[in-house]
């Protein structure tokens, strides 16, 4: 069973199971519970071009253990949420004990988090879902405002489905990979590979670096180059078409 179940516009009313209740503007939360391994649930919610989110879907304990491996899928307006492969963010494990102190372990799996700055104004979908057969109850839980907890280390793309970690160090970008590996340097300028992400200049006198992603989309990540203050824009490209979903200064 797949169902659709608004969960708010950002004025004051959410909407769920026909019942109408005043929220916060800023958070919200909803249950449910995957009861087959075909079901998933889609939430939408109305935001603001330029609001960060942070949402994470946690398993719930079913009286006897937390069954659900959650997997949390967000689709940004005009996207298709009928499968994980459109997503324009997605989280599998990315919010246990191994993860985040604060994160909730489900059985042998994780919870799910993902966080974004809205590209544009409109309907948000975020999916509920459970990985492969796994079913179960869960809560889902979705904040806007606030700033991106991955920034707080002083990266420059504190975006969560990055497959590579920049720090300016200088007029250099230090490259790490997403286990704190670390890959190499890249002067302002220049261009090098570390894996599957590709660095060089841009145009404008930019830096960029493309990766390939598992879900078949390519992240696109570029920056006005290290030792000066700058911006950033993050690109989630699908089938050769970018789409713009998150930006900042640094």
């Amino acid at each position: 069973m797949n169902t659709r179940r608004p969960l708010l516009a950002l004025g004051l009313i959410i909407v769920f199971l026909l019942a109408a209740v005043v929220v916060s503007a800023t958070s919200y939360s909803v249950s449910g519970n995957i009861l087959s391994g075909a079901q998933y649930d889609l939430y939408t919610v109305n935001l603001i071009a330029g609001e960060n989110v942070t949402a994470t879907l946690v398993c719930d304990h079913d009286g006897v253990s937390r069954p659900l491996d959650p997997v949390l899928s967000v689709y940004f307006p005009g996207s298709d949420s009928s499968d994980t492969i459109f997503a324009d963010a997605y989280n599998d494990d990315g919010f246990g004990s191994d993860d985040d102190p604060n994160g909730v372990d489900c059985d042998a799996f994780d919870s799910s988090r993902v966080f974004f700055s809205a590209p544009v104004t409109g309907e948000y979908t975020f999916r509920a879902d459970g990985f492969g057969s796994s079913t179960g109850p869960y809560t889902l839980d979705i904040v806007t405002g606030g700033g991106n907890p991955m920034a707080s280390d002083g990266r420059l793309n504190p975006q969560q489905d990055a497959p590579v970690v920049l720090y300016c160090n200088s007029e250099s970008v230090d490259v790490y990979a997403v286990d704190g590996q670390f890959q190499g340097s890249v002067a302002n300028g220049g261009s090098a590979t570390f894996g599957a992400a590709t660095f060089g200049p841009t145009a404008d006198g930019g830096m960029q670096v493309s990766a390939g992603l598992p879900d078949g989309k390519t992240y696109l990540f570029v920056w006005d180059g290290c030792g000066v203050k700058g911006s950033y824009e993050a690109y989630s490209v699908t089938n050769g078409v970018p789409m713009l979903y998150d930006s900042g200064d640094y």
